[in-house]
């Protein structure tokens, strides 16, 4: 029955006997596996020669990964594929900690999450000076720029942007997105399969360059960078090419509303936007529909092509703001704005009959 000891016996022998490389005690261990050779490993007490690098313990951690963890394996060591349960190995060990040595190649070795050591030591940007395999891919079929590109950690003097995925977006796309490209960047024409340029990418994520004016710059079906700032909301401050249509006819103003995105100082309510059966409807109405009306709005008796107002349309899908008071504003048809709220199921808590809010009290 092999000899356990506690964390504290074993931390003794290791840091305090200055055993030999080659003493069978740094086999010692607790009830968790962990030997007197991990201990010594952790503080970097290994004496030279040692080489009992695959001792592992209950998690099949070895020795060579905490010693790698810390940048203590010694010279020319080349245990590299040594893996934990999990499938870390002790190159991926060293990447993580930024710890891999001077002319390391084994690039190629996964983990059990299927990422290579270079996809990881990208991550923590301890790739070397030379690295020039960008194109490595991972088990999920992502190049090891696109990881660096994702982390912040491309070199200042990498040019392979136009690099795709199997997703087939580019390095550049990608590093717009997060937002990591270089300020001297200048490959903004790169295209996904559909013509979304790097400047929609960007725009989509807010990381468009500063002073940046080509709204107008689309994809073959019309969609512009302003479309794609719609969508997330950052279009910039005092923007004006509201009307600005994709090759649907759809407006950068129908895009925003939609995406509840208008600016809290939008004032152009009763721009006509086409819905999707190619009908006119006002831009305030796609907001209500979509609950994209700014606190400020006041303008519930605007009215559509049918008649409806703006209220209307917030009653039926329930975006009417608190202390709303217009209840007996009516439609072509006569219909009040508390009926259309009742048969909606969006009459205001408390309240049971719209008439209600008819009463010169509101029902209150």
């Amino acid at each position: 029955m092999a000899l356990t000891l506690s964390y504290e016996e074993l931390a003794d022998i290791a840091l305090n006997w200055k055993l030999p490389a080659d003493s069978p005690d740094w086999e010692l261990a607790d009830a968790l596996g962990v030997t007197a050779a991990h201990i010594a490993a952790e503080f970097g007490a290994l004496p030279d020669g040692f080489s009992r690098w695959d001792l592992a313990n209950c998690d099949g951690v070895s020795v060579a990964h905490l010693a790698a963890t810390i940048g203590r394996l010694p010279p020319g060591f080349d245990l590299w594929e040594i893996a934990d349960a999990s499938g870390r190995t002790v190159a991926h060990a060293a990447a993580e900690a930024g710890h891999l040595p001077d002319g390391f190649r084994s690039w190629e070795l996964l983990d059990g999450d299927g990422d290579t050591v270079a996809h990881v030591a990208a991550g923590s940007g301890c790739l070397p000076e030379d690295f020039e395999r960008w194109d490595l891919a991972n088990q999920r079929g992502t190049p090891v720029a696109h990881r660096a590109a994702t982390c912040g950690h491309l070199p200042e003097w990498f040019d392979r942007w136009e690099l795709r995925d199997d997703s087939a977006w580019t390095v550049a796309h990608l590093a717009a997105w997060v937002g990591t490209l270089p300020p001297d960047f200048d490959r903004w024409d790169l295209t996904l399969p559909r013509g979304a340029t790097v400047y929609h990418m960007a725009a989509l994520s807010g990381h468009l360059p500063e002073g940046f004016d080509g709204w107008e710059i689309s994809d073959p079906e019309g969609w512009s960078v302003a479309h794609s700032a719609a969508c997330t909301g950052f279009l910039p401050s005092g923007f004006d090419l509201w009307n600005l249509a994709d090759g649907r006819g759809r407006t950068v103003a129908r895009i925003a509303a939609e995406h509840r995105t208008l600016p809290e100082d939008f004032t152009l309510w009763e721009l006509s936007c086409v819905d999707d059966e190619g009908l006119p409807v006002p831009v305030a109405h796609l907001a209500a529909a979509n609950w994209g009306l700014p606190e400020s709005f006041d303008r519930w008796g605007l009215a559509d092509r049918e008649g409806r107002t703006v209220a209307h349309v917030a009653a039926e899908t329930g975006s009417l703001p608190p202390g709303f008071a217009s209840w007996d504003l009516t439609d072509r048809r006569g219909r009040t704005v508390a009926e259309t709220a009742a048969e909606a199921g969006n009459l205001p808590e408390g309240i049971e009959d719209w008439r209600e809010l008819l009463e010169p009290d509101g029902g209150r």
